[in-house]
C-alpha cells in the first residue's frame, strides 16, 4: 500500500472526506474571515455530485495545473468526462486551455510532440532544453490541444487551484503540510495532542491577517524560486503590529532575504536588514558581517571553559559503532551493579521537560495551533515562545518546589505515551528510566535545566552531554560529554557545559584516544 491510499476495503472516497473536513473546519473557525469567493466556493463544492467533488480533490492533490483526462484514472470515478462537466460549468476547470510547446512537452512524450509540430523524427533525440531553445518562435504560440494536433485526449486546466491553495494555507497555517496529514493520522503513523481552541486562540482575527499570511507565502515562493531579493523585499507585507505570531514569520522571512543578499554579495543591504531584524541570530550575523564586537554580538562561551576531563584509550571498533557507544560499552563493563550508564544526549532532559511542561507547550496560544496535526506549537522557534506562556510555565515549574513534579511526569508519560511532542523522545525513554532519573536528578537541577531550555528553545534544547551515569543507591548522577581524538566542542555544547559548571552540576568530558594512533602536537 502506498502512502495516501486507503487499505483494502476502506472508503474509496477517503481523500474527499479529508478535504471536506478541512473546509468545514475553516468554515466553522474562520467563516467570518472568508472572502466572498471563498464562501461561494465552499457552498458550490458541497452542491456538486460526489464524483465531481472527488475528481476536483484528486486534481488538487496532484501536481498541476494541467492534466490529461486519460491519466485521471480512479476506480471510484466511473466517468471522468461526466464528472468534469459540472466543474467546467463552474469554470473551476477549463477543458480547452491554451497550451504552449513547453506545455505539450510536459504533458506528452517528446516523440509525439515532435510529430505534432511536423519536425523530423531524429529531433526526438535532442534534450528538451535544446529543443525548446530552437523553437523560440513557436514558444510564443498558445492554443488548445486540438489546434496543435488530432490527439483524441482532453487536457484540463485546474483554474481553481489558487483558491484551494489559499484554503489549505489557512487551514494548516504553514507552507509544508497538506492533505496527507489526514492519511498519516488515520493510519496511526502519528498521534497528535488535542488542543482545545477558543475564540481568542484562533490564529487569524481579521481578514488582513489572512491576506498578510498569504503575502508571506508568495514572498517565500519567490525566495525559493530564486527571485532577486530586492523584488521580494518590495513584495513583503508591511509590519504586522497587531499579530505577533505573524510578525515573527515576517521577521524570519526578512532574515532569509538578508541571507539572499549575502549570496549575491550585497553585504551592505544584508547588514541593514539584520540590524533591524528581531529573528534569532540576526543581530549576531550583523555584527559578524560588519566586524563589530560587543553589544551586537551574541555572547559566546569562552574557548577556555575548564571542564573536569578524563581520558580513555580505546581500540577502534571494526564494526560501525560511534565513539559514544564505545565509551558506553567501556563504562558499563567497568561499572558495578549499583551503577547505570546510558546514552541519552538531549533526549532525557528534554523529555523530562516536555512531560512536566506538557500543558504549557500545548497551551492554546493564538498562532500556535491551526489544525489537528501539530507535532508542536507553530511558534516553537519564536523568541517570544516563553513569554506567550509565562503563566503556564510558572504553574509547571512551581511543582519542582512543592514536590508534585514526579507524579505529574509519570502520569503524563502514561496518559500521552506516543503522542507527538517536540520534546519527548518516546522511542528512547521508558518508565524505569524516568523513575531512576527522577530519583537521581535533584529538583533544583531540573528547574535550572528547564529554565535554560525555555530561555532559547532553538539553541538550548541541544548541546546536552552524551551519556548519563546514575548511582541509584546514593541518588546521584554524572553527565559525560564524549569527544574522540581531534574532535572539538560545538558552540551549543560549550554553552551548556558552561551553564552546568556555573551551577556546580556533576559533568565531565571523556577524551578518547585511539590505541596505536599517535597524538599530533600543534
Amino acid at each position: 500500500m502506498q502512502l495516501g491510499e486507503p487499505s483494502s476495503g476502506a472508503d474509496a472516497f477517503y481523500y474527499l472526506a479529508n478535504f471536506q473536513q478541512m473546509i468545514e473546519t475553516l468554515q466553522r473557525r474562520d467563516g467570518d474571515l472568508l472572502a466572498p469567493e471563498e464562501r461561494r466556493f465552499i457552498v458550490d463544492f458541497h452542491a456538486l455530485p460526489r464524483e465531481s467533488r472527488a475528481l476536483l480533490v484528486r486534481m488538487i492533490m496532484r501536481k498541476g495545473p494541467l492534466f490529461r483526462a486519460s491519466r485521471l484514472v480512479y476506480s471510484e470515478i466511473a466517468d471522468v468526462g461526466a464528472a468534469a462537466l459540472p466543474l467546467i460549468g463552474l469554470r473551476w476547470i477549463d477543458d480547452r486551455p491554451g497550451l504552449t510547446v513547453a506545455d505539450l512537452l510536459h504533458l506528452f512524450d517528446k516523440a509525439r510532440v515532435i510529430g505534432y509540430l511536423g519536425l523530423p523524427k531524429h529531433r526526438s533525440k535532442e534534450p528538451k532544453s535544446a529543443l525548446l531553445a530552437s523553437l523560440r518562435d513557436a514558444l510564443c504560440a498558445r492554443q488548445p490541444l486540438h489546434d496543435w494536433c488530432a490527439e483524441p485526449d482532453t487536457v484540463y486546466r485546474l483554474d481553481v487551484a489558487p483558491m484551494c491553495l489559499r484554503l489549505r494555507l489557512m487551514f494548516f497555517g504553514n507552507f509544508r503540510q497538506d492533505l496527507n496529514e489526514f492519511v498519516l493520522a488515520d493510519l496511526g503513523v502519528f498521534r497528535y495532542e488535542s488542543v482545545w481552541q477558543h475564540a481568542e486562540s484562533r490564529p487569524f482575527r481579521i481578514r488582513r491577517h489572512v491576506d498578510d499570511f498569504l503575502g508571506l507565502y508568495r514572498c517565500r515562493e519567490m525566495l525559493h524560486n530564486g527571485v532577486e531579493p530586492a523584488a521580494i523585499e518590495d513584495a513583503l507585507p508591511p509590519p504586522i503590529g497587531d499579530c505577533d505570531w505573524l510578525e515573527d514569520r515576517r521577521e524570519k522571512l526578512r532574515f532569509q532575504i538578508a541571507r539572499a543578499y549575502e549570496r549575491v554579495k550585497r553585504t551592505d543591504r544584508a547588514v541593514s536588514i539584520y540590524s533591524t531584524c528581531s529573528y534569532p541570530e540576526a543581530q549576531s550575523r550583523a555584527a559578524r558581517l560588519s566586524g563589530a564586537v560587543g553589544g551586537l554580538l551574541r555572547r559566546r562561551p569562552s574557548d577556555a571553559v575548564s571542564v573536569p576531563t578524563f581520558e580513555l584509550m580505546l581500540d577502534r571498533a571494526e564494526e560501525d559503532r560511534s565513539v559514544e557507544h564505545l565509551v558506553l560499552d567501556h563504562l558499563r563493563a567497568a561499572a558495578n551493579e549499583a551503577t547505570l550508564v546510558l546514552y541519552v544526549e538531549n533526549a532525557l532532559i528534554n523529555s523530562l521537560f516536555g512531560l512536566l511542561c506538557w500543558s504549557a507547550v500545548f497551551a492554546p496560544v493564538p498562532g500556535a495551533f491551526f489544525h489537528p496535526f501539530h507535532r508542536g506549537p507553530a511558534d516553537l522557534s519564536s523568541a517570544k515562545f516563553y513569554e506567550r506562556r509565562r503563566r503556564e510555565f510558572a504553574a509547571c515549574f512551581v511543582q519542582l518546589q512543592n514536590g508534585a513534579y514526579r507524579d505529574t511526569i509519570l502520569r503524563r508519560f502514561a496518559k500521552s505515551h506516543g503522542i507527538a511532542s517536540p520534546f519527548v523522545a518516546w522511542g528512547l525513554i521508558d518508565e524505569p528510566l524516568l523513575r531512576t532519573a527522577l530519583a537521581c536528578f535533584p529538583a533544583e537541577h531540573l528547574r535550572l535545566w528547564f529554565e535554560y531550555i525555555v530561555r532559547d528553545i532553538r539553541t538550548n534544547r541541544a548541546g546536552f552531554p552524551d551519556l548519563v551515569q546514575f548511582f541509584p543507591r546514593s541518588c546521584r548522577y554524572r553527565l559525560i560529554e564524549v569527544k574522540a581524538q581531534g574532535d572539538r566542542l560545538q558552540n551549543n555544547q560549550r554553552l551548556c557545559l558552561e551553564f552546568m559548571l556555573r551551577h556546580q552540576m556533576p559533568v565531565s568530558i571523556c577524551r578518547v584516544r585511539w590505541a596505536g594512533v599517535a597524538v599530533q602536537v600543534t
